[in-house]
């Protein structure tokens, strides 16, 4: 086998000759494939981890509801058995809002009501978080994002309405026969005002452009329902990726209701993520693919212009096997310079991807990466090992698999017929 590498390296040597840039641009071809693919994946890699970050950051680890919707009416019997579980938990209210300035409305809002304790106790605001004023959810007060005040042209100290569903539907009657009238038995109702009090930032653009806070006992009230009830038991555990054990316990106390983990709850998204990025290392292994061809047309080549010396060997003793060996460890090494190049490339690249992404954009006027889509400032990327020896580990097979043809060409050779022509 030695003897079998050290010729196919020996004939991978430049030259000049045509098979010679042939062999560099077939390099060149696994290595842009390679470098493709690590950056592509390290990308979906990133942007998989970094949406799971986010997602843990301003989500529970678990959520425990009532199995139909409605409230939990006693949700002390709930956050007991999480905590004997060996989680933690907190009450908390959530229901969409109509948002009041002047004569304009916006749907486009969650209301979240609990306490200013428990924003900071789990983790949902951090110490950089607050931007403006100050993180308190007293009566009247309410915490708003920084998308929020800028589309409302509000600031700390402002003053907002709120109307709810509940107290909307009480208003009118739905006839039995279709059409709507106005529930005579119901007492008109103003909006509740709140004061701005602070304005935050997560990082997350659909949970900024989403979700304000005010006092639980304020959502009670919104909601037309008794203080201490709760729509929902926020939970959290000692690790987010590995609570099955902490999930089974809660289930089992707490069988009258739901318990929904944040990955059930994000299953949609994730598992878009995952088929997605299998789905572009399918249709990007096929840059390798093409390279493996040209390996083939190269080494073909070298088969017809390498006759005498095939000959000669043959002539000498070189046994079928031996020759098959010489041209295969060829596609074997170019595979292997280019999966080392590419990677060094692909790795490089992902090294500086935020200066390349923002020269990009500059020079061609182009928002590569609009946060209204992709929530996040930059563009993240994660490298994995695994990822790497797989993609290595293909590009090399493939390579060596489009060296086998021109191989079997080379051992079926007739010695005395290659050299006499020659």
């Amino acid at each position: 086998m030695l003897t079998e590498l050290f010729l196919a390296g020996r004939y991978l040597k430049p030259r000049r000759s045509a098979v010679s840039l042939i062999t560099v641009l077939s390099i060149l071809g696994v290595t842009l494939g390679v470098a493709v693919l690590i950056v592509v994946l390290a990308v979906m890699t990133g942007f998989t981890d970094l949406m799971k970050e986010k997602l843990i950051e301003t989500q529970a680890h678990f959520q425990v509801r009532p199995l139909y919707g409605g409230v939990i009416y006693d949700p002390d019997e709930a956050v007991k058995a999480v905590e004997a579980a060996g989680g933690r938990g907190a009450p908390v209210l959530e229901s969409p809002v109509i948002v009041q300035l002047g004569k304009s409305l916006d749907p486009r809002v969650i209301m979240f009501g609990t306490s200013a304790e428990n924003l900071l106790k789990f983790g949902i605001f951090k110490a950089d978080t607050l931007k403006e004023g100050k993180l308190s959810l007293d009566r009247g007060e309410i915490v708003i994002s920084e998308d929020m005040a800028r589309r409302w042209n509000v600031r700390v100290g402002s003053k907002l309405l709120l109307h709810t569903q509940q107290r909307l539907t009480r208003l009118v009657d739905f006839k039995p026969e279709g059409g709507v009238e106005l529930n005579r038995n119901a007492s008109a109702y103003l909006p509740a005002e709140f004061v701005v009090s602070g304005i935050y930032s997560v990082g997350k653009y659909d949970f900024d452009r989403t979700f304000l806070f005010v006092g639980s006992d304020d959502a009670a009230d919104l909601l037309t329902l008794p203080w201490g009830a709760a729509t929902a038991i926020f939970g959290w555990g000692p690790d987010p990726f590995d609570q099955k054990e902490l999930i089974g316990k809660v289930r089992d106390a707490l069988s009258h209701l739901r318990v929904v983990t944040w990955e059930e709850d994000n299953r949609q998204l994730l598992g878009v993520l995952a088929v997605e990025k299998n789905m572009m290392f399918f249709l990007l292994i096929f840059i390798v693919l093409v390279a493996a061809f040209s390996i083939m047309n190269t080494l073909i080549t070298s088969v017809y212009q390498k006759t005498r010396e095939i000959g000669i060997l043959k002539a000498l003793g070189a046994s079928d096997c031996c020759t098959t060996f010489i041209f295969i460890f060829q596609g074997f090494l170019i595979g292997v310079l280019g999966s080392i190049t590419g990677t060094l490339a692909g790795v490089l690249v992902i090294f500086y991807r935020n200066d390349i992404m923002d020269f990009a954009s500059k020079t061609f006027h182009v928002e590569l990466f609009p946060k209204q889509f992709y929530y996040f400032d930059g563009l993240p990327a994660h490298i994995v090992a695994t990822d790497v020896l797989i993609i290595v580990g293909a590009s090399i097979a493939l390579c060596t698999l489009g060296a086998l043809l021109p191989a079997l060409c080379a051992a079926r050779l007739d010695p005395a017929k290659a050299l006499r022509y020659e």
